[in-house]
């Protein structure tokens, strides 16, 4: 559902005048970008663009970009001309109501995210390995005596309707 969702904002954004008065920018860094911005909000605030605040800004620009932007991206040079043409047009199509804190928190956002990119401390997403699960009990065999301590065999009690 995020993934439709977001690419029908992107593409709504991309299409406007908003999208396209970002002139200075790669046309495909914009869509790169505003993508990353878009997912941020739908995959890990879980938020729709339109609700979120200065401290979701602070948080998707920051930690969310600074995650999936790789160190020393030149991208990172074009993110607060891109996001700040993203909320314009996000104020512009639908009812922002945090849309002024949104706007006083990019701007400090974006330098942080860039001072970090340029060192190269933003750490990158790597997905988390998960182990296999194993289960800890030993496997019942057909002749064995069952578990539920009757004495018979499990084929005769409890692995009959096997």
């Amino acid at each position: 559902m995020a993934d439709k969702q977001i690419a029908l904002d992107l593409a709504a954004f991309l299409d406007s005048p908003f999208g396209r008065s970002v002139g200075s920018v790669p046309r495909e860094h914009v869509r790169e970008l505003a993508e990353m911005f878009l997912a941020c909000c739908y995959d890990e605030l879980g938020k729709v663009p339109r609700l979120l605040d200065g401290e979701d800004v602070r948080e998707v620009v920051v930690h969310g970009l600074g995650a999936r932007l790789a160190r020393k991206d030149p991208r990172v040079e074009h993110v607060a001309e891109v996001l700040d043409a993203l909320l314009d047009f996000i104020a512009a199509t639908s009812v922002f109501t945090q849309a002024f804190e949104a706007r006083r928190a990019l701007a400090p956002a974006c330098e942080e995210l860039a001072e970090l990119v340029r060192a190269g401390r933003n750490t990158p997403m790597v997905p988390d390995k998960q182990d296999p699960f194993v289960h800890g009990a030993s496997k019942v065999g057909r002749n064995d005596p069952c578990s539920c301590g009757s004495g018979r065999k499990f084929k005769k009690c409890h692995g009959k309707d096997s």
